[in-house]
């Protein structure tokens, strides 16, 4: 499936595709246009708020705005996702948000992490849905997406997936569990992802820009597809080989 299929079919759905040549410019554009975001939102209003999700993809853009000149200390960092395991587990997303950003040059961001010191995944989402909930809309969200389709921690498998997608849900974030992880998650939902002023989607490789491209018309469709829906907000897909 060639990347102009996938980019007819997300302009249906009111998306732009931004396609790169290699990892590294993709990182470095995507940097400049988060900062971009974040630098006008506090032009604007004084503070802004980011997204960010865990897995290997995003560690170069990571890295980037560590070094960028971004005032952090007007900036809330979120993670889109977060696995019930210790800050300093291998598996955390926690971890090396901190070593890739907060510790190495966003020294000054208020972070607000999924992971507490209460005693489960269901307890814990409770904890960060009452802060989450009461924050205004996210200047950008950047999600992004497993071989399955799963975007955050909302996998096809999961008994939470219909909790987690729904339109009308009032949760922020919630607890999953699915057979795809052997770790207990946390979440953040589909509305309050989407209560947002940009969304982006970060992938890279071949396969993953045919799972998206398939997605977003299939009769059962991934969770990912779900972005793409109704919304308000700004969406993109940045994509290299």
């Amino acid at each position: 499936m060639n990347e102009h299929l996938l980019e007819r079919r997300l302009d249906l759905h009111g998306a732009r595709l931004f396609r790169f040549s290699s990892r590294g410019s993709l990182d470095q554009t995507l940097c400049d246009d988060i900062c971009r975001e974040l630098s006008a939102a506090i032009v604007e209003r004084g503070e802004a708020s980011l997204v960010l999700p865990g897995g290997s993809t995003p560690r170069g853009v990571l890295s980037l705005l560590a070094i960028s000149d971004l005032d952090w200390s007007r900036i809330t960092v979120v993670l889109s996702d977060e696995r019930w395991v210790p800050a300093e587990h291998p598996d955390s997303n926690e971890r090396q948000l901190r070593e890739l950003l907060l510790a190495a040059g966003a020294q000054q961001a208020r972070f607000l992490p999924l992971k507490s010191a209460v005693s489960s995944a269901e307890a814990g989402a409770e904890v960060a849905d009452a802060e989450l909930s009461a924050m205004p809309p996210f200047d950008c969200v950047v999600l992004g997406m497993g071989n399955d389709g799963h975007t955050a921690s909302l996998f096809p498998d999961s008994p939470q997936l219909a909790d987690g997608l729904a339109a009308s849900g009032r949760r922020a974030c919630i607890a999953v569990h699915t057979p795809s992880s052997e770790h207990a998650r946390i979440t953040l939902t589909l509305p309050r992802l989407l209560n947002c002023r940009q969304l982006i989607v970060h992938i890279c490789g071949e396969d993953k820009r045919a799972v998206l491209a398939e997605a977003l018309f299939a009769n059962d469709p991934p969770p990912v597809a779900a972005l793409f829906g109704s919304a308000h907000c700004r969406r993109a897909v940045y994509w290299a080989a």
